[in-house]
């Protein structure tokens, strides 16, 4: 299971984009149509056979960089199961890093790129859980209070030993 589609990968961008991303520079764009609907697997057989052609390629271009953002997210420790937005949005990133490629860089994905970055070296340092709590962890109310004090605290008389202290 991918952490993000290309459908999400579309929602996160648009299809203008993408086609210059991903269809390669030798071969003529194709309709922003035509890449929706390839993205979302429609029937593109009324296009133009150079246009299919155009188009395979360019899914294939898609595929590739959501794995490799996929393969990124997994090297930080995030399970293959776990799915949230986030985590969608965070590949989607990284993936429109990749397809943008260092000769096409702009400054807005690298920033992005490099933001989504932090973030899954903050999840790898404990910082932050990328991770939902599973259904059968404990769920804590926002009624619930939780008191805690030293058992130093209730003697009945300060000792010249005691600390006291802020």
């Amino acid at each position: 299971m991918a952490f993000a589609s290309r459908s999400d990968l579309l929602a996160r961008s648009n299809a203008k984009r993408l086609g210059q991303l991903a269809v390669p520079a030798d071969m003529d764009m194709v309709p922003d149509e035509a890449l929706r609907v390839a993205i979302s697997g429609g029937d593109v057989s009324q296009y133009s056979q150079e246009e299919q052609n155009a188009l395979a390629l360019a899914l294939d271009a898609i595929d590739k960089a959501l794995h490799d953002a996929d393969a990124l997210i997994l090297s930080y420790g995030i399970p293959e199961a776990v799915q949230t937005t986030l985590l969608s949005r965070l590949a989607s990133t990284v993936a429109l890093y990749y397809l943008q490629g260092a000769e096409r860089m702009t400054d807005d994905v690298k920033h992005a790129y490099e933001s989504a970055i932090a973030t899954l070296k903050s999840h790898s340092k404990g910082e932050v859980n990328l991770i939902p709590p599973a259904a059968t962890d404990p769920v804590l109310s926002d009624d619930l209070a939780i008191i805690s004090s030293s058992s130093r605290r209730y003697r009945s008389a300060w000792s010249e030993d005691d600390e006291v202290g802020l």
